[in-house]
């Protein structure tokens, strides 16, 4: 076996997640679990910018061994979706210090934002709703962009949900 293909196929998988049932919900927690651990965005915005850049080699080497243009085994569109929601997030509340939820008190409130975001970005990802379907289902664009672009769109209805959610939040506490 080719090492590069190996190593390629590895890093399109995630390293096996996306070999697991509901790897790209897996592959996303991944990046939740760095984000929280870390209480910032910081490795999370660096591991997607990765993917990006590694994600076009890795997805045509996973692609030759499936006979799908969107196999559910490459999980790095998850990984650049997930990185790009939790990065949005974050910087809008770093820009606006007043925006941020303090609901529960075992978790931060920088965690709490983290894992709203997560579940904002798996429902839209998997439900295909609206613009994400729009941009998953468009022919008209290679097979590459449809894949990791309607993950791009989730992400980015995360962060426009999210932000929604802590404008309400801060306008009813005042």
């Amino acid at each position: 076996m080719d090492l590069s293909k190996g190593f390629n196929v590895q890093l399109a998988t995630l390293f096996g997640i996306g070999k697991i049932p509901g790897g790209g919900t897996w592959a996303s927690l991944f990046v939740l679990i760095i984000a929280l651990y870390e209480q910032s965005a910081e490795t999370a915005s660096f591991i997607a910018f990765l993917s990006l850049i590694i994600g076009p080699n890795a997805y045509r080497k996973l692609t030759a061994l499936f006979d799908s243009e969107d196999p559910k085994e490459y999980v790095l569109d998850e990984v650049i979706g997930m990185g790009i929601a939790i990065s949005g997030v974050y910087i809008f509340t770093r820009i606006f210090d007043q925006f941020s939820f303090d609901f529960i008190e075992s978790i931060s409130a920088v965690g709490e934002l983290f894992i709203l975001t997560f579940i904002f970005f798996r429902f839209f990802d998997i439900s295909k709703i609206g613009p994400v379907g729009w941009i998953e289902n468009n022919q008209q664009e290679k097979a590459y962009i449809r894949v990791v672009g309607d993950d791009i769109m989730a992400a980015i209805l995360s962060i426009i949900v999210v932000i929604f959610f802590l404008s309400v939040n801060l306008y009813v506490m005042q």
